[in-house]
């Protein structure tokens, strides 16, 4: 037992000490691999991942110029180089790494860089296949037949564009050929006459690259920052990376940026920095970003995107409503509750600007404590302007107002902005309306009258109300009742007739019906009718002439009140004995100035004439 215990040990520790595959595979090579292509100043960096290169002088007074180069590895300063562009163009540190000069200009030091690593450079193109004899393999302009098989190995024909070689092989041979492509006869099977074979070509960066910003529009004054996102859907790393971004307007904070390196299935993402342009009406801009990389033999490879944005003009107003649902009857702090606008405007310019503001409500709703819904107003640069006011609502509703105006100018243009969204208000209770009226204005003594009250409920809310009317002293009611109490649905009415009498003459005022109410949320509130008058006399005359009867109509709800006063004339009001009689009188005065007229006119003509 002890004996297989041991054994098992010494076989794992074997194991961990074989080398992976992957560090001395066939599919790899060892080369001096390109990490990209760089141009720096003095105190700038080029980075490969563990190792950087810092221009800690440029001498441009030199023939040739020349500079010097610090290497650091892992952050750690390691060595310098004296270089230029011609004897001194290349320096290699500790055998792996290696620094190519191509130019020295204006202050700038252009180079290479390469690390000396195994790099897997052959990727699998065509699986296994299995070949006998006689039997050809086709790969774009190369051809492989099987010609035979001897003891241990398979001879295969290549020919390629009118060149024939013929190689043996046995399982496990592989051959490049003309760098192109690698050949390798993975398994051969000797009783079978088969031969098992795979194609491999040379790995490729494949480069995704993408743009995202999120919102798509912005105000002038934020400095909007995209996602770049490289992706390297490729067999092989990509190196060198290099991202070039611009704008059709506007600025970026950093038009170039460097990386390393984006193995396979990777990314990486630049972060690009972006200054929006400034005008009156907003504008689109378009983000190109360009990139660049480049595979372990140095070969470039590109890819390109752009984005639209759009940044909105430099003047902006909102417009803001608070609260979103009211009360038709809450009362606070002894005030019908109300509707507050707060109207914000925003110069995200570099400049002061002076700009007219307009509003607009819903003809239900009363502003307060404002003579008109316009304001000028001075906005710094790059600063906020407010204006609030409060209106109170007349009637229930869903409600949607306008949006607020403003008006600015700017070079002699006049330039107009509109807030963004449409308010939406909701406004909710019990709207009591009381209407009071009479089946004649005008009655003699002892003759009855009947009073009629309509109560309608043109509110959202059912309410539980109490209706209570008066007579005046003298007036007598002799059927019907004066009062009323129940539940009124809204959008309903209720009638409420009763009959008076009485034996003076005279005229009457019948006061205004008083309508107490509570809604189904518990809250308060009364309403008032209009007052009606009553002509009584003796007896009444009938007849053609018309009497004016003044009507006054006051309307109440909740502690708000709205008074709405009209002047009606109302007909068909007898006249009395007295005033037949004056009638009688004015007329034959009348008539008797008539009759008066032509006597005179005869006399002072015929004193004329003889005169």
């Amino acid at each position: 037992m002890t004996i297989k215990i041991a054994s098992f040990a010494i076989f794992i520790i074997i194991l961990f000490m074989v080398p992976s595959a992957y560090a001395y595979d066939f599919r790899d090579e060892e080369i001096w691999v390109y990490q990209g292509s760089f141009d720096v100043g003095v105190g700038e960096r080029a980075d490969t991942g563990s190792y950087v290169i810092k221009i800690h002088e440029v001498n441009m007074e030199g023939t040739p110029p020349s500079a010097v180069l610090l290497v650091y590895k892992n952050k750690v300063y390691k060595d310098s180089f004296f270089v230029d562009a011609t004897v001194n163009n290349e320096q290699v540190y500790d055998e792996e790494f290696r620094i190519h000069v191509l130019d020295i200009v204006d202050g700038k030091v252009s180079f290479e860089m390469y690390m000396h690593d195994y790099e897997r450079v052959w990727i699998l193109d065509v699986p296994k296949t299995t070949l006998i004899t006689g039997e050809e393999l086709n790969y774009g302009d190369y051809t492989f037949t099987v010609s035979g098989f001897g003891e241990d190995c398979v001879t295969l024909v290549m020919s390629n564009n009118g060149t024939v070689t013929e190689n043996n092989y046995t399982t496990g041979d592989y051959r490049k050929i003309f760098d192109e492509i690698l050949f390798r006869v993975v398994y051969i099977n000797k009783e079978k006459k088969e031969a098992f074979v795979e194609i491999y070509r040379q790995g490729r960066p494949d480069l995704e690259l993408e743009i995202i910003s999120d919102p798509d529009i912005y105000n002038p004054n934020e400095m909007i920052e995209y996602d770049v996102v490289v992706k390297n859907n490729g067999t092989v790393p990509v190196r060198g990376i290099v991202l070039t971004a611009s704008v059709s307007d506007g600025t970026v904070d950093q038009s170039v940026q460097n990386y390393y390196m984006i193995d396979t299935s990777e990314e990486y993402t630049f972060v690009v920095i972006v200054t929006p342009p400034v005008t009156p009406l907003g504008t689109n801009f378009t983000l190109k970003a360009d990139v660049t990389g480049y595979d372990f033999g140095g070969r470039s490879y590109a890819n390109s995107t752009s984005k639209e944005t759009r940044v909105t003009s430099y003047m902006a107003i909102e417009k803001r409503l608070e609260p979103g649902e009211i009360s038709l009857n809450r009362m606070i702090y002894g005030m019908q509750e109300a509707l507050l606008v707060t109207l914000s405007v925003h110069n995200m310019a570099d400049f002061q600007n002076i700009v007219n503001v307009h509003d607009e409500l819903p003809d239900s709703f009363i502003p307060l404590d404002v003579g008109s819904l316009e304001w000028p107003l001075v906005i710094d640069a790059d600063s906020t302007g407010e204006i609030t006011y409060k209106a109170v609502p007349t009637k229930t509703g869903n409600f949607t107002l306008c949006p607020a105006t403003m008006e600015w100018e700017q070079d002699l243009e006049t330039y107009y902005a509109l807030s963004s969204d449409d308010g939406k208000v909701c406004v909710h209770g019990a709207k009591i309306v009381a209407e009071k009226s009479l089946s004649s204005n005008v009655i003699g003594t002892k003759e009855d009258v009947d009073v009629t009250i309509i109560v309608t409920n043109e509110g959202d809310r059912d309410a539980e109300i109490n209706i209570l009317d008066r007579v005046p002293i003298g007036i007598r009611i002799i059927g019907g009742v004066d009062h009323w109490s129940g539940n009124l649905a809204a959008g309903s009415s209720k009638n409420i007739i009763y009959t008076i009498q009485t034996e003076k003459e005279g005229e009457f005022s019948l006061p205004e019906v008083k309508v107490s109410f509570v809604d189904v949320d518990k809250i308060e509130g009364s309403s008032l009718s209009n007052s009606v008058r009553l002509y009584v006399t003796e007896k009444a005359i009938q007849s053609g002439a018309e009497i004016a009867v003044m009507t006054e109509t006051v309307t109440e709800t909740g502690a708000d009140t709205e008074t709405i006063v009209s002047t009606d004339i109302t007909s068909t009001a007898e006249l009395t004995r007295w005033g037949v009689a004056g009638f009688m009188l004015s007329s034959f005065a009348t008539l008797l100035c008539i009759l008066t007229i032509a006597p005179v006119t005869a006399y002072l003509l015929i004193s004329r004439v003889y005169l």
